[in-house]
């Protein structure tokens, strides 16, 4: 295997070592690959049957990961036709992986199932296996080893989409072709419009200009007209009347593909989609029918056998277009465990075994709205970037402030959302909701439905899941502060725990609507990261298991507690000894104890029983370490 290792590394290709699970072997998994020789051999001297991972995107490549089960008719329907690559490979499953070649400069996010169903993109800090690389259902084999066909711009565009396609995108609320349409796109054409550049991306400019068209609400025919006419001499150089079947393409493929409803940037759009929303939309399923009418489905006993399950934003906690609330006492590290999530979803990967959110199932645009000032936030971000992106900014990251009331009117923040990330959002952050709720009172159900009714009309415009940080209650630790309506209505809860004045947050998930809550609690490790030497911010991290306060679910049998006893002992006595001259109280020295690898018991049974036992009984060896005095345990010779 090593010899297939340097033979990678030879061709430019970094790689770094994978367990037969596909899970890595190193630390930071994708970004500790390299084309190092001597790190290389180091590693397979360490593990000699690792399978070789390759960094895709520093290969200068992107993966089309297609599984046994995709539609070769369904993605070509969706992103055009695929040319042939000269570089593919079978997997043990008898997927696929087609490799495309990609400028120096390009950033390919990776993605699951975004461009079709069983079809994932393998690019940016992602990774694939290669030959001879083997998983339980079999081994990794070349197809072809010649050289990777150039990516197309489709493939480039639609694993960079924000978001997928609109539910409305291809329904006129508006007529085509209004006058004040058409001069106001006009206008953009002469004006604003970015020009196509021949080498630099002309293709995709041309199909950005005719997408655009549609948001103008102008009809396909009449774009092209205006494009050739008011845009297309702008270009460098501009289309000759020998190229122009090439960009009537363009515009075909802008209107086919474009993910925007026909309109949605005028006037006339919002007021007609406003007067949609009440009028009932009747939906033919696979078996059965749905009616819309607003936020309200119906649907009727045939067509519930069509429901489907949640689709995540992170697997096992955050469903695609939900509301979910995370809320905590102050000093629990809210906006720094929502940064951390936001920012792991636009990026779309984990990129080792300390990111805290290692499943993300859609990756795409989120929008910040802070409740503190830009500088924080900044230096927050960029800690972030430095810990977990290897300094790289993370493009589809927005900052928005400040967090928008409820009780002001909701199109100027959901228009500027639009204007810095035109198809939309996956995730939308507001911090806090008390700082949305300036001016209403919390404890009364109709101002927290207000709250409510904000969320939703975000949900809808943005197509994201809006996370909202919250307060505990002034005696209520346990509750988020104000009405229960703010709880009732949240679709997932998390509340955050600060374990004593440590950087060790315990995540507990309270309420799932539509799926199994955690069988457990989370943790979370914040660190300190300089960014230079007078700037510094918080990192959230994944912590060591011995990191984590143990369970207090675990009884010993009567058999087992002798042994128990023992290693307890052996536990608390070398800690005393690591520091002669500190006196522990019972709960510190129970904390302690309880991070130690060999214990199975949670602090507070420790503290409870055992410690307790142990002081007790004179017979145990570390009991003459306890002053009864000052209840105080302290390190001394006998």
């Amino acid at each position: 295997m090593i010899s297939d290792a340097l033979a990678y590394a030879e061709k430019g290709w970094p790689i770094f070592p994978a367990r037969p699970d596909k899970t890595p072997y190193t630390k930071h998994g994708v970004l500790d690959a390299t084309t190092d020789p001597k790190r290389i051999e180091a590693w397979w001297e360490r593990w000699p049957q690792a399978n070789i991972a390759l960094d895709v995107g520093s290969a200068g490549m992107m993966v089309l990961d297609l599984d046994p089960d995709h539609s070769m008719e369904e993605l070509e329907k969706n992103i055009g036709p695929i040319p042939e690559t000269k570089l593919r490979a079978s997997t043990p499953r008898g997927g696929k992986h087609l490799f495309f070649r990609i400028d120096q400069s390009e950033i390919v996010a990776p993605s699951a199932s975004k461009l079709a169903p069983h079809v994932d993109v393998r690019s940016f800090h992602s990774y694939v296996l290669l030959t001879p690389s083997s998983t339980a259902d079999g081994t990794y084999v070349w197809e072809s080893e010649g050289k990777p066909h150039y990516r197309t711009d489709e493939m480039l565009r639609l694993a960079n989409m924000g978001r997928e396609k609109h539910k409305d995108r291809d329904e006129w609320l508006i007529a085509p072709d209004d006058p004040d349409n058409i001069a106001s796109a006009i206008k953009w054409l002469r004006e604003d419009a970015k020009i196509a550049v021949e080498g630099q991306g002309g293709d995709h400019m041309a199909f950005a200009t005719a997408a655009h068209m549609k948001s103008f609400g102008i009809s396909e025919a009449l774009a092209f007209e205006l494009i050739w006419e008011h845009w297309n001499p702008r270009c460098s150089p501009p289309w000759s009347t020998d190229n122009v079947e090439h960009l009537q393409q363009k515009v075909e493929n802008g209107y086919a593909y474009n993910t925007s409803p026909p309109g949605n940037v005028t006037p006339a759009y919002h007021v007609a989609k406003t007067a949609a929303l009440f009028k009932p939309v009747t939906k033919e399923l696979e078996r059965g029918h749905e009616w819309n009418a607003g936020r309200f489905r119906f649907v009727n006993r045939e067509g519930m056998s069509s429901i489907q399950p949640p689709e995540w934003l992170i697997e096992d906690f955050l469903p695609q277009e939900s509301y979910a609330m995370l809320f905590g006492a102050p000093g629990t590290f809210k906006t720094f465990l929502a940064l951390d999530i936001a920012l792991s979803i636009a990026v779309g990967v984990g990129m080792g075994e300390d990111i805290c959110w290692p499943a993300i199932a859609n990756s795409g645009p989120v929008l910040f709205a802070a409740g503190e000032g830009r500088g924080n936030i900044t230096a927050r971000v960029k800690a972030w970037e430095k810990t977990h992106f290897v300094g790289n900014e993370v493009e589809n990251f927005r900052l928005a402030d400040p967090v928008p009331l409820v009780s002001e009117e909701p199109k100027p923040f959901i228009e500027g959302a639009l204007a810095a990330s035109p198809d939309g959002y996956k995730l939308v952050v507001l911090d806090t909701i008390g700082r949305a709720m300036q001016g209403l009172n919390e404890n009364t159900q109709q101002d927290a439905s207000a709250f409510t009714n904000m969320v939703e009309h975000v949900q809808y415009e943005l197509g994201a899941t809006v996370l909202a940080l919250h307060h505990t209650g002034l005696n209520e630790k346990h509750r988020a502060r104000g009405s229960s309506v703010f709880g009732a209505d949240a679709d997932t809860i998390i509340r955050a725990e600060r374990h004593s004045k440590n950087y060790l947050v315990s995540l507990t998930m309270t309420k799932q609507k539509d799926a199994p809550e955690w069988s457990k609690k989370k943790f979370v490790k914040l660190r300190e990261v300089h960014l230079d030497l007078e700037t510094k911010s918080l990192v959230a991290f994944k912590p060591d298991e011995n990191e984590c306060p143990k369970s207090d679910k675990y009884h010993p049998t009567e058999s087992e507690q002798e042994i128990v006893m023992a290693i307890i002992n052996e536990v608390v006595i070398e800690l005393l000894q690591s520091d002669r001259f500190k006196n522990w109280s019972q709960k510190a020295l129970a904390e302690a104890v309880a991070t130690d690898e060999r214990i199975e018991i949670g602090s507070s049974q420790l503290r409870q029983r055992y410690l307790k036992d142990l002081r007790e009984d004179n017979s145990q060896p570390a009991s003459r370490y306890y002053n009864a005095g000052t209840r105080k345990w302290r390190y001394g010779e006998d």
